[in-house]
């Protein structure tokens, strides 16, 4: 429950700090600093690296890190929203890439690392529906073709005609064998 006497409490030893550690300094007339400038103590100096020191810190000390970082537990599979946010980034990945002048392979390289390393050192390899891992070979591959794929949709001019042609075939032939 709200305690306003609390609060006012905490504002005075607000003020009691800042009474104590900030200097009484002031500009004089004529714009002349004047000569009664305290500067604060050791004392005080040492309570701001400490503070300094436990808010940098902080992150380090929890137990939880950061829910980004790569669990030391099971692995948990991901979700498909999950899977679709990483597609999407490879291929703003892969776009990017090809926009700064790097080749085909070189960008799709580096799309699929971005996302290889988050779904096999977040998940484990483990995606929506799946028990056991998916072997990274056929990750490579599929995502490989979901890029392009986005690509093609995204930014349709980085995709080399060649390649346009070998996913447009890929694609038919997927669309066939069902």
């Amino acid at each position: 429950m709200f305690d306003p006497g609390r609060l006012n409490g905490a504002v005075a030893l607000m003020a009691q700090f800042n009474n104590r550690a900030c200097a009484p300094a002031s500009f004089g007339m004529g714009g002349k600093f004047r000569k009664n400038l305290t500067l604060p103590g050791p004392k005080v100096i040492r309570r701001s690296f400490a503070a300094a020191a436990l808010v940098l810190a902080a992150p380090l000390l929890s137990p939880a890190t950061a829910l980004a970082q790569a669990s030391k537990d099971k692995p948990t599979p991901a979700t498909a929203m999950e899977v679709n946010t990483y597609g999407v980034m490879s291929i703003a990945t892969f776009c990017e890439a090809m926009a700064q002048k790097i080749d085909f392979s070189k960008s799709l390289a580096v799309a699929l690392a971005g996302q290889l390393h988050v779904i096999y050192g977040k998940h484990g390899g483990l995606l929506p529906g799946t028990k056991a891992p998916l072997p990274e070979k056929q990750f490579l591959n599929n995502a490989g073709f979901m890029i392009v794929g986005g690509a093609l949709k995204f930014c349709p001019k980085s995709v080399p005609a060649a390649e346009k042609e070998r996913f447009e075939k890929a694609a038919a032939s997927l669309k066939s064998s069902k």
